[in-house]
């Protein structure tokens, strides 16, 4: 095909602002319209009948390239629409994208007429966009915050390393695959419901989920997200960020335990100084008030009113023997000076040592005890403990039995433990204060049956010793029918 340029379409052609040239096989410039002279600087005058110089005009990175594609047209092989740097007159690079048809003469191509379109803001934007998408995929790559994508199913449809490095999964480990398939099975169905929730309102925040990698371990994670949609509003993709809070929980519940035991320790503190205030001093008072009427009156009281100061004197002193008996335990206890020593022991030998010691007490109330423990049973417990836990219970079991009751003492085998239960038909404890009874913090005691004062410290101190000897301690109760306190010690078998 032919083209031939005459004076009209010249004159149009100076009127694009695209580049119009024409040049001959050996590359001499046949025609530039005004748009050449404006953008690449060049007056037609310097262009028209001159051999174009490549390496002048061309940058280097693209003078192969260009080259090339015009030995191919001249050749006879279309190739258009090519990119290449081009320097101007005054020496400024511009890119320009160049399209050309084959001037056709007598059926021989005897050379290119060409359009070049002015690309350089074009190309300058594409670099900035390509710079920024660079830059945010380098965040991406190397961000140390795991980051993933669901599709409209929770499908996973994009992960970043963090992400594998954090699950141990491979990126082609759990593409498509549901992000539940990767929660703990109690959470799947849960999450299904978050996410529902999540692509209605927008975004998540805060969501909490426990997470099985891939060697069979688990974290807990703290998720957030927000949800990307087409033009149209549609629901398009998530965008979701989660961090392993593990350690953070694992912190908050040692803190949280460490307030416990503060608190504990403030009770414990004040529990002590509490005894040592009023509960160790009353029965001293009552000594000293005693002893001092005895002195001062020994030959006016009759025999019947000295029995009488002497048992008050006697009682004052038992109580406060075994409150300091209780207390220096209870110290050992806490400051970890008491010994530990646990070894196979009859049970029976304990429980009969300690009616012997209480006997006269029970007597004095007229209260029966029956042992119904056989002498085969056997437990294995620190028995110095055993002996104050068992001291203590057969103590409460006759302060709060009127006169004339009954105790009994009875022990059976479950599992690997033995159940020692000590019950009487006593004044019974309310339900609103057995809950008291075992706690340090609570400060609950009451009178015995005929007067008798506590310390409120036995149980606590049975509490502690049950369950250092690995046990447990806990107590039935009926206003006014009795209570029964039950405790377990493990059998003599090897099981710590």
């Amino acid at each position: 095909m032919e083209h031939n340029l005459n004076s009209h379409s010249t004159e149009f052609l100076d009127l694009l602002p695209e580049i119009i040239f024409e040049v001959d096989k050996d590359l001499n410039v046949l025609y530039v319209n005004e748009a050449c002279s404006k953008i690449l600087g060049y007056s037609k005058e310097e262009l028209i009948n001159n051999k174009i110089n490549l390496k002048k005009f061309v940058v280097p990175q693209d003078y192969t390239r260009i080259r090339e594609s015009l030995a191919k047209n001249i050749s006879g092989i279309h190739t258009s629409g090519n990119c290449y740097g081009i320097y101007t007159k005054a020496g400024e690079k511009i890119a320009l994208e160049i399209y050309n048809s084959h001037v056709v003469n007598n059926r021989e191509i005897t050379g290119l007429r060409c359009i070049a379109i002015n690309i350089t803001e074009k190309e300058k934007l594409h670099q900035q966009l390509s710079t920024q998408e660079k830059h945010y995929r380098e965040i991406f790559e190397y961000s140390p915050i795991p980051y993933h994508s669901l599709d409209v199913n929770g499908n996973i449809i994009d992960i970043n390393p963090a992400w594998e490095k954090q699950t141990g999964y491979k990126k082609a480990e759990v593409l498509n695959k549901n992000f539940a398939d990767f929660l703990c099975e109690k959470e799947k169905a849960d999450f299904s419901k978050k996410f529902t929730h999540f692509k209605q309102k927008g975004e998540i925040k805060n969501g909490r989920f426990l997470i099985n990698k891939k060697d069979g371990s688990t974290i807990n994670i703290n998720y957030s997200g927000t949800i990307e949609n087409d033009r149209n509003g549609n629901f398009n993709r998530t965008h979701c960020v989660f961090n392993d809070i593990t350690l953070q929980l694992k912190a908050e519940k040692t803190l949280a335990g460490s307030e416990q035991r503060l608190r504990e320790l403030n009770a414990t503190k004040d529990k002590f100084f509490s005894i040592i205030a009023h509960d160790l001093k009353n029965p001293f008072n009552d000594l000293m008030g005693f002893t001092q009427l005895l002195s001062m009156n020994i030959d006016k009281y009759d025999k019947s009113k000295i029995e009488n100061f002497v048992k008050i004197i006697h009682q004052s002193s038992k109580l406060a023997y075994n409150l300091l008996e209780n207390l220096l335990d209870w110290s050992g206890s806490q400051t970890g000076n008491l010994n530990f020593n646990p070894e196979k022991i009859r049970i029976n030998d304990l429980i009969k040592e300690n009616i012997d010691l209480l006997e006269s007490t029970a007597s004095n109330k007229n209260i029966k005890i029956y042992p119904e423990i056989g002498s085969d049973l056997f437990v294995y417990a620190d028995k110095n403990m055993i002996r104050t836990v068992i001291r203590n219970l057969i103590s409460n079991a006759i302060k709060y039995t009127n006169q004339g009751g009954f105790i009994k003492i009875s022990a059976n085998k479950k599992n690997k433990f033995c159940k020692i239960n000590v019950a009487d038909n006593g004044i019974g404890i309310s339900a609103k204060n057995i809950d008291k009874l075992f706690k340090i913090d609570e400060s609950y005691t009451t009178v015995g049956t005929e007067r008798e004062k506590g310390t409120g410290l036995g149980l606590i101190l049975c509490k502690e010793f049950v369950e250092k000897n690995r046990g447990t301690i806990c107590v039935k109760s009926v206003l006014s029918k009795g209570s029964t306190f039950s405790f377990t010690l493990p059998l003599p078998e090897p099981i710590f």
